[in-house]
């Protein structure tokens, strides 16, 4: 009988094993399908919608940050309606706050709930407002992101001032992606939905990158690309930016010269004062400070790439700025305090004071948790990271470049900081950090030479001191305004671009007739 069975096995062998594949793969695509969104999916170190499906040329793990060539420097982009239009916010119907409790975003959602209404509840008035300021009234009363300030990060590096550098970059892939989910939320909360797609993360493919061409634009052409997107959100234009320009070479080219213009001519912007109430310039500062978290964690993430070629080099250099203006942030956060402290009811009721108050609260927690209690502290703390980033740059500079620059930098951060603290030594360390230029290469541009050369004239004057205990207090002062003017005739240029461009005079004629 066994030999029976066999026998019918045997000569039934190919139905059967047919029978057996068939019912195989219709088991295999039902539990496909019933387990992930295509039956295709690769599932590697989490869930599938982290994970884009294009394939890249390298092999690493990492965000997308542009195009390789393929994207000349001369294409017209489409203009778009600046931060002069004030637009209302949606009230979040549709939008599943549920799914946020007990999340880290449940305190983002509580913010978003609490100032959908904002507008509606507080004043939007102008009063105080010195005539003689000079300030051109499309910028007295341009529209500001009351609810951003509230809602977004205006100051992004307090949460990371206390850990070195080198931790930063570390972290700033994980940052950027945090970063962008949130805008994501706050995207869905004001479309009153949940249709904006999910961030990505890309899985590249293990091959050898395609080598990087070099960007060609000359000054004048990046000049008038600048000014023809001057008056986009400033999210916009660094989307655009890194879409269209970081995947170039950043040795070779104008990228890294780009990169220096876009932040210094369009993304760092000036706040006037214009009325007798603080209030209204601590409100611009925070206004101009809403887009340097997007700009840092951007760009933090692009140098973890790009760290020691000469676009590394100028994007550390731009972080080192904005690590100074949020400094000064802070410093307008102070002083907000106090304001709050003496405003009068009617003040309350303002737009203003309303979103200094719901600000001064936010960070609290956070300022106390990292020891900043006093402008004292904020000093202390941000010349110290600067100091940091600046010794970075000096030793992953290519070839010197724009070492000189990095020097001077430097010796700056340690005079103003010993200036502030009375501490003589820090000042010492300043005229030796300066001293080392003279025997620095010549290596791209040398941007604060004006200003070196003449604190060194002062300095060899009395013999090339270097000890500033020695220096005279007149000697002191001087090297104190060097410094502090360096920047005039490029700030003054800048104001004469933005006036032109953003905020232009109303013709008295034309005001007149409108009244």
């Amino acid at each position: 009988m066994r030999k029976g069975i066999l026998k019918v096995l045997f000569d039934f062998r190919f139905y059967i094993a047919l029978y057996i594949s068939v019912v195989s793969h219709i088991t295999l695509i039902i539990y496909s399908f019933n387990n992930s969104d295509s039956p295709y999916q690769k599932i590697l170190c989490g869930p599938p919608w982290i994970y884009a499906q294009e394939e890249e040329k390298e092999l690493s793990f990492q965000m997308n940050f542009g195009k390789i060539g393929g994207e000349t420097g001369n294409a017209e982009t489409a203009d778009e309606p600046g931060e002069g239009e004030e637009g209302e916010d949606g009230d979040g119907n549709g939008f599943s706050k549920g799914k946020y409790k007990g999340s880290q975003w449940e305190e983002l959602v509580k913010d978003l709930e609490g100032t959908s209404s904002l507008r509606k509840q507080f004043k939007n008035d102008y009063d105080q407002i010195n005539e003689n300021s000079g300030v051109a009234d499309s910028y007295i009363k341009r529209n500001r992101d009351y609810e951003d300030i509230i809602v977004k990060d205006v100051l992004p590096t307090v949460k990371g001032i206390r850990d070195p550098f080198r931790v930063d970059i570390e972290n700033a892939e994980d940052n950027l992606f945090v970063h962008k989910e949130r805008n994501r939320i706050i995207e869905e909360f004001r479309k009153g939905d949940e249709s904006s797609p999910p961030i990505t993360m890309r899985i590249s493919k293990e091959g050898e990158a395609e080598p990087k061409s070099p960007l060609s634009m000359t000054k004048d052409d990046r000049a008038r690309y600048l000014d023809k997107t001057l008056k986009q959100k400033k999210e916009k234009q660094l989307d655009e930016f890194i879409s269209r320009f970081m995947g170039y070479d950043p040795d070779k080219g104008d990228l890294s010269f780009f990169v220096r213009d876009l932040y210094y001519e369009n993304l760092q912007r000036l706040a006037y004062p214009f009325s007798g109430d603080p209030s209204y310039f601590a409100i611009d500062y925070f206004q101009e400070n809403l887009n340097k978290e997007d700009f840092l964690r951007q760009m933090m993430a692009a140098l973890s790439e790009n760290l020691g070629t000469n676009t590394g080099t100028e994007i550390l250099f731009t972080i080192e700025n904005i690590y100074e203006i949020q400094s000064r942030a802070l410093e307008q956060y102070f002083q907000a305090k106090e304001y709050l402290k003496l405003a009068t009811p009617e003040q309350k009721q303002t737009l203003r004071y309303e979103t200094l108050r719901r600000m001064s609260e936010k960070y609290k927690k956070l300022l106390t948790e990292k020891k900043l209690f006093n402008p004292k502290d904020v000093e202390e703390a941000y010349s110290k990271k600067r100091v940091d980033i600046l010794d970075t740059l000096i030793a992953k500079t290519p070839k010197g470049y724009r070492l000189k620059d990095g020097y001077f930098e430097k010796g700056r951060v340690l005079w103003e900081a010993g200036n502030s603290r009375k501490d003589s030594k820090l000042q010492s360390e300043a005229i030796k950090t300066w001293n080392r230029i003279t025997s620095v290469p010549a290596n791209g541009d040398f941007l604060n030479e004006k200003a070196f050369e003449t604190i060194q004239l002062l300095l060899r004057d009395l013999g090339n001191v270097s000890d500033a205990d020695r220096l005279p207090l007149q000697t002191k002062d001087q090297i104190d305004f060097i410094l502090r003017t360096r920047l005039s005739e490029a700030m003054s240029r800048k104001k004469e671009r933005e006036d032109k461009l953003l905020w232009p005079k109303i013709n008295q004629k034309q005001k007149k007739a409108e009244n």
